[in-house]
């Protein structure tokens, strides 16, 4: 009898121990990445900023909603909390490329994640402080952990751009003229043009139908009466009704950011118009529109000189981009993948 209880109580150990096993396996979690420690609770803060991308990327492939069984529903061959945890890494990655070059260069002290978390909160701290003073404060009252990330991340590249004695930021003569080469459509000025158009917003009047036909009806007369002789506004202040509709535009290239902000549905139908011509009568949006382009005068194209300045931020830009890719595709990586895998699974399913 002793020696069955024996045996009983050896099995329940066991399985006791084969659980322990299984439980800790499942939440083991080791993780560095350029000999930075990763713990969990970063981990899965990566993870948040990436769980979004990878929701729709199955979504949109066909991968169903994102229902109970979603993280580890396979879709064409890949498995979504796998995908996450691969994801998840390069979000890692990248964070510490950043970070790591922003420590050599002295923009910060420490790279490491808890580092950011404190200069995170001490900003916060910094900003409430000044608010209750009645000091003034640019920018956000307050940073989520993801805006004041941004908003460091943007500090850090402009920091960098702006030495010249940092890698990637010389920029020759030769790499500014091809650079001008291939976007030369961007920098060529758009033509002046002269708009004399009609513009009745009907609906935001709350004009009835009976008008809204005359006034079109008004609108087909002008566009037919109007020839070399007869200008679309020559025509228009004739006619009582829609006298008051008539507008002049002299949109040059240097004031076409500040139309395309007034009148963009202006510009937008009479884009395309030569000197001389006019819409049709177009009723949009619940407007009723005639436009007519007096002159159009094309512009010299803006030489490499002119946009030096702005050529050398692009090229800088995308000089410190490169840098950063190569140290975080580089990046040394010590974890185990199926562990991560799993705590990933363990997680997502139940709701990170």
């Amino acid at each position: 009898m002793k020696k069955k209880i024996c045996v009983i109580s050896t099995i329940i150990i066991l399985v006791i121990l084969i659980f322990l096993i299984f439980f800790i396996s499942r939440n083991r979690f080791s993780l560095s990445i350029d000999g930075n420690k990763i713990d969990k609770e970063e981990f899965l803060d990566a993870a948040l900023l990436r769980r979004y991308d990878v929701t729709g990327y199955f979504t949109q492939k066909g991968g169903g909603t994102v229902d109970a069984g979603f993280w580890e529903r396979e879709s064409a061959g890949e498995i979504p909390y796998r995908k996450l945890t691969e994801e998840t890494l390069e979000e890692l990655k990248y964070f510490y490329a950043v970070y790591g070059l922003a420590k050599e260069k002295g923009y910060v002290q420490d790279s490491s994640y808890t580092a950011f978390l404190e200069r995170w909160e001490a900003e916060n701290t910094s900003r409430k402080e000044k608010i209750a003073k009645g000091e003034p404060v640019y920018g956000l009252a307050e940073y989520t952990k993801e805006l004041y990330r941004e908003y460091e991340m943007d500090m850090i590249q402009k920091s960098y751009c702006e030495n010249p004695d940092n890698e990637g930021m010389e920029i020759s003569d030769e790499e500014r003229k091809e650079y001008y080469a291939a976007h030369a459509d961007a920098y060529r000025q758009e033509d002046d043009r002269v708009l004399d158009y009609v513009k009745i917003p009907y609906e935001q009047e709350g004009m009835g139908e009976a008008e809204v036909k005359e006034h079109k009806e008004t609108l087909t007369k002008i566009y037919k009466q109007t020839d070399k002789e007869h200008s679309l506004a020559q025509l228009a202040k004739k006619e009582e009704s829609v006298a008051g509709y008539l507008e002049h535009a002299d949109v040059t290239a240097s004031d076409l950011k500040m139309y395309s902000r007034s009148i963009s549905d202006i510009l937008e139908y009479a884009w395309d118009l030569s000197a001389g011509e006019s819409t049709a009568v177009l009723d949009e949006n619940g407007c009723l529109y005639l436009i007519a382009c007096t002159k159009r005068s094309p512009n010299d194209t803006v030489t490499v000189d002119d946009v030096a300045d702005h050529i050398d931020k692009e090229l800088r830009e995308s000089n410190y981009d490169r840098i950063i890719e190569e140290r975080a595709a580089n990046a040394v990586v010590d974890g185990d993948m199926e562990q991560l895998y799993s705590f990933m699974k363990q997680h997502v399913n139940d709701g990170m």
